[in-house]
Protein backbone atom coordinates (compact mmCIF):
# COMPACT_ATOMS: atom_id res chain seq x y z
CA UNK A 1 0.00 0.00 0.00
CA UNK A 2 1.27 3.48 -0.93
CA UNK A 3 1.82 6.40 0.92
CA UNK A 4 -1.24 8.29 -1.01
CA UNK A 5 -3.21 5.50 -0.82
CA UNK A 6 -2.83 5.40 3.62
CA UNK A 7 -3.33 9.05 3.61
CA UNK A 8 -6.87 8.52 1.25
CA UNK A 9 -7.99 5.62 3.62
CA UNK A 10 -7.13 8.01 6.60
CA UNK A 11 -9.11 11.33 4.95
CA UNK A 12 -12.01 9.03 4.51
CA UNK A 13 -12.29 7.41 7.92
CA UNK A 14 -11.85 10.95 8.95
CA UNK A 15 -14.06 12.18 6.92
CA UNK A 16 -16.80 9.40 7.62
CA UNK A 17 -16.21 10.55 11.67
CA UNK A 18 -17.12 13.36 11.31
CA UNK A 19 -20.52 13.32 8.96
CA UNK A 20 -21.21 10.65 11.99
CA UNK A 21 -20.41 13.17 14.83
CA UNK A 22 -22.75 16.09 12.69
CA UNK A 23 -25.49 13.77 12.35
CA UNK A 24 -25.39 12.77 16.16
CA UNK A 25 -24.94 16.19 17.08
CA UNK A 26 -27.01 18.39 15.09
CA UNK A 27 -29.23 15.85 12.15
CA UNK A 28 -30.43 12.37 14.29
CA UNK A 29 -34.41 12.55 14.77
CA UNK A 30 -36.26 13.14 17.56
CA UNK A 31 -35.67 10.02 19.93
CA UNK A 32 -37.11 9.90 22.72
CA UNK A 33 -36.59 7.51 25.76
CA UNK A 34 -38.95 6.94 28.52
CA UNK A 35 -38.69 5.46 32.49
CA UNK A 36 -41.21 5.59 35.13
CA UNK A 37 -41.42 5.14 38.97
CA UNK A 38 -43.77 2.55 41.38
CA UNK A 39 -47.32 2.78 40.54
CA UNK A 40 -50.07 3.56 42.84
CA UNK A 41 -53.70 2.48 42.36
CA UNK A 42 -56.73 4.05 44.39
CA UNK A 43 -60.25 3.75 44.00
CA UNK A 44 -62.88 5.99 44.66
CA UNK A 45 -66.36 4.71 45.51
CA UNK A 46 -69.02 6.61 44.37
CA UNK A 47 -72.43 6.83 45.49
CA UNK A 48 -75.49 8.98 43.96
CA UNK A 49 -79.31 8.81 43.56
CA UNK A 50 -78.99 5.50 44.66
CA UNK A 51 -76.95 4.40 42.21
CA UNK A 52 -72.76 3.34 43.00
CA UNK A 53 -69.92 3.00 40.63
CA UNK A 54 -66.41 3.77 40.88
CA UNK A 55 -63.04 5.76 39.40
CA UNK A 56 -60.01 3.81 39.69
CA UNK A 57 -56.88 5.84 39.40
CA UNK A 58 -53.32 5.17 38.55
CA UNK A 59 -50.40 7.48 39.53
CA UNK A 60 -46.60 7.80 38.74
CA UNK A 61 -43.35 9.59 38.00
CA UNK A 62 -42.59 9.77 34.01
CA UNK A 63 -39.02 11.18 32.94
CA UNK A 64 -39.11 11.26 29.07
CA UNK A 65 -35.82 12.55 27.24
CA UNK A 66 -34.71 13.55 23.77
CA UNK A 67 -31.60 11.44 22.74
CA UNK A 68 -31.78 13.07 19.50
CA UNK A 69 -30.95 16.31 18.12
CA UNK A 70 -34.25 17.68 16.82
CA UNK A 71 -36.96 18.77 18.77
CA UNK A 72 -39.89 16.55 19.27
CA UNK A 73 -43.22 16.50 20.66
CA UNK A 74 -44.99 14.06 23.49
CA UNK A 75 -48.67 13.71 22.12
CA UNK A 76 -50.55 11.79 24.83
CA UNK A 77 -49.61 8.86 27.18
CA UNK A 78 -52.37 6.41 28.56
CA UNK A 79 -52.11 3.42 30.67
CA UNK A 80 -53.18 -0.10 29.31
CA UNK A 81 -54.77 -2.26 31.59
CA UNK A 82 -55.07 -5.79 31.22
CA UNK A 83 -56.58 -8.87 32.13
CA UNK A 84 -54.14 -12.07 31.13
CA UNK A 85 -55.88 -14.60 33.10
CA UNK A 86 -59.56 -14.05 31.34
CA UNK A 87 -60.01 -16.79 28.54
CA UNK A 88 -60.71 -13.52 26.60
CA UNK A 89 -57.76 -12.84 23.83
CA UNK A 90 -55.59 -9.71 24.41
CA UNK A 91 -58.88 -8.65 27.04
CA UNK A 92 -57.68 -4.38 28.35
CA UNK A 93 -59.10 -1.51 28.32
CA UNK A 94 -57.29 2.42 28.30
CA UNK A 95 -57.02 4.71 31.47
CA UNK A 96 -56.91 7.91 29.99
CA UNK A 97 -54.22 11.06 31.78
CA UNK A 98 -56.87 13.36 33.95
CA UNK A 99 -54.22 15.52 34.78
CA UNK A 100 -50.52 16.32 36.05
CA UNK A 101 -50.30 16.41 39.88
CA UNK A 102 -47.90 17.97 42.24
CA UNK A 103 -46.77 14.61 43.53
CA UNK A 104 -46.32 16.04 47.54
CA UNK A 105 -49.88 17.34 47.54
CA UNK A 106 -51.65 14.71 46.06
CA UNK A 107 -50.14 11.40 48.53
CA UNK A 108 -51.42 14.02 51.18
CA UNK A 109 -54.94 14.40 50.03
CA UNK A 110 -55.25 11.35 47.46
CA UNK A 111 -57.26 9.12 49.96
CA UNK A 112 -60.62 11.59 49.11
CA UNK A 113 -60.92 12.37 45.01
CA UNK A 114 -62.79 15.35 45.63
CA UNK A 115 -59.95 16.85 47.69
CA UNK A 116 -56.55 15.88 45.75
CA UNK A 117 -58.59 17.34 42.50
CA UNK A 118 -58.89 20.80 44.82
CA UNK A 119 -55.37 20.85 45.63
CA UNK A 120 -52.74 18.48 44.08
CA UNK A 121 -53.32 19.56 40.21
CA UNK A 122 -50.85 21.65 38.38
CA UNK A 123 -52.84 21.32 34.88
CA UNK A 124 -54.40 18.91 32.04
CA UNK A 125 -52.28 16.27 30.95
CA UNK A 126 -51.40 18.41 27.68
CA UNK A 127 -48.75 17.46 25.00
CA UNK A 128 -45.68 18.76 25.53
CA UNK A 129 -42.20 19.46 23.26
CA UNK A 130 -39.09 18.23 24.01
CA UNK A 131 -35.80 19.94 22.77
CA UNK A 132 -32.40 18.16 21.83
CA UNK A 133 -30.74 16.39 24.69
CA UNK A 134 -33.57 17.67 26.87
CA UNK A 135 -35.53 15.73 29.88
CA UNK A 136 -39.14 16.18 31.00
CA UNK A 137 -40.57 14.52 34.27
CA UNK A 138 -44.20 14.72 34.99
CA UNK A 139 -46.50 12.95 37.81
CA UNK A 140 -49.70 12.10 36.01
CA UNK A 141 -52.64 10.57 37.46
CA UNK A 142 -54.74 8.10 35.38
CA UNK A 143 -58.37 6.92 35.31
CA UNK A 144 -61.40 5.51 34.34
CA UNK A 145 -65.03 4.56 35.66
CA UNK A 146 -66.12 0.89 36.21
CA UNK A 147 -69.37 0.28 37.04
CA UNK A 148 -68.81 -3.16 39.13
CA UNK A 149 -65.85 -4.25 41.04
CA UNK A 150 -63.07 -5.90 39.15
CA UNK A 151 -61.75 -8.80 40.49
CA UNK A 152 -58.80 -10.58 39.15
CA UNK A 153 -56.08 -12.47 40.29
CA UNK A 154 -53.55 -10.49 38.04
CA UNK A 155 -53.76 -6.83 36.34
CA UNK A 156 -51.37 -5.96 34.40
CA UNK A 157 -50.63 -1.91 33.83
CA UNK A 158 -48.71 -0.59 31.03
CA UNK A 159 -47.57 2.90 30.67
CA UNK A 160 -47.34 4.04 26.82
CA UNK A 161 -46.71 7.50 25.22
CA UNK A 162 -47.54 8.70 21.81
CA UNK A 163 -45.25 10.97 19.92
CA UNK A 164 -44.98 13.22 16.66
CA UNK A 165 -42.53 10.68 15.32
CA UNK A 166 -45.08 7.82 14.57
CA UNK A 167 -48.55 6.54 15.02
CA UNK A 168 -47.57 3.46 17.13
CA UNK A 169 -47.81 3.53 21.23
CA UNK A 170 -44.30 3.39 22.48
CA UNK A 171 -44.48 1.23 25.69
CA UNK A 172 -42.68 2.39 28.50
CA UNK A 173 -43.11 0.60 31.42
CA UNK A 174 -45.33 -2.20 33.08
CA UNK A 175 -46.91 -3.06 36.61
CA UNK A 176 -48.70 -5.94 37.75
CA UNK A 177 -51.26 -6.46 40.86
CA UNK A 178 -53.63 -8.86 42.12
CA UNK A 179 -56.84 -7.99 42.92
CA UNK A 180 -59.23 -9.93 45.02
CA UNK A 181 -62.10 -9.84 47.23
CA UNK A 182 -60.24 -8.52 49.93
CA UNK A 183 -58.12 -6.10 48.68
CA UNK A 184 -60.63 -4.54 46.51
CA UNK A 185 -62.71 -3.62 49.98
CA UNK A 186 -59.57 -2.23 51.40
CA UNK A 187 -59.49 0.25 47.97
CA UNK A 188 -62.87 1.29 47.37
CA UNK A 189 -64.03 1.30 50.87
CA UNK A 190 -61.08 1.73 53.42
CA UNK A 191 -59.61 4.32 50.88
CA UNK A 192 -56.33 2.46 51.03
CA UNK A 193 -53.43 2.47 47.92
CA UNK A 194 -51.53 -0.34 46.74
CA UNK A 195 -48.16 0.71 45.23
CA UNK A 196 -46.22 -2.01 42.46
CA UNK A 197 -42.94 -1.66 41.39
CA UNK A 198 -41.37 -1.44 38.05
CA UNK A 199 -41.06 -4.64 36.06
CA UNK A 200 -37.55 -3.22 35.16
CA UNK A 201 -36.63 -3.20 37.76
CA UNK A 202 -36.79 -6.86 38.67
CA UNK A 203 -37.59 -9.58 41.58
CA UNK A 204 -35.40 -8.31 44.48
CA UNK A 205 -36.02 -8.18 47.12
CA UNK A 206 -36.36 -4.08 48.16
CA UNK A 207 -36.23 -4.70 51.59
CA UNK A 208 -33.99 -7.49 52.10
CA UNK A 209 -31.48 -8.33 54.91
CA UNK A 210 -29.08 -10.73 54.58
CA UNK A 211 -28.49 -12.77 56.82
CA UNK A 212 -32.17 -12.70 58.47
CA UNK A 213 -30.98 -12.15 61.74
CA UNK A 214 -27.77 -9.57 60.37
CA UNK A 215 -28.94 -6.86 63.32
CA UNK A 216 -28.23 -9.51 65.87
CA UNK A 217 -24.49 -9.11 65.31
CA UNK A 218 -24.71 -5.13 64.65
CA UNK A 219 -26.01 -4.17 67.75
CA UNK A 220 -23.06 -4.36 69.34
CA UNK A 221 -22.45 -5.57 73.09
CA UNK A 222 -22.17 -2.34 75.62
CA UNK A 223 -24.81 -0.61 77.07
CA UNK A 224 -25.69 2.62 75.21
CA UNK A 225 -26.02 5.48 77.94
CA UNK A 226 -28.59 7.83 77.68
CA UNK A 227 -27.96 11.52 77.25
CA UNK A 228 -24.98 11.27 74.28
CA UNK A 229 -21.99 12.27 75.07
CA UNK A 230 -22.93 14.23 77.61
CA UNK A 231 -24.13 11.72 79.48
CA UNK A 232 -21.39 9.91 78.90
CA UNK A 233 -19.14 12.37 80.43
CA UNK A 234 -21.51 12.57 83.61
CA UNK A 235 -21.26 9.00 84.05
CA UNK A 236 -17.51 9.22 84.48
Amino acid sequence: MTTQTVIAVIASMALLISLATLWQSHLSRFRPVAVAGPLSLRISKIESAGAIWYLPQVDCQITVTNAGARIGKVREMRVVVRYPLLPIPDAHEIFLSHCEVDPVRYRKHAKHRFSWLEEAPLGDATPFMLLARSSESKHVVFDKRWDDPVVQGKVDFTLEILTDRTEIWIPVERWSLRLDETMWSELADVGASFTAHPESSGSWDRFATVPADLHEYTRGKKEIPGGGFRGRSEAK
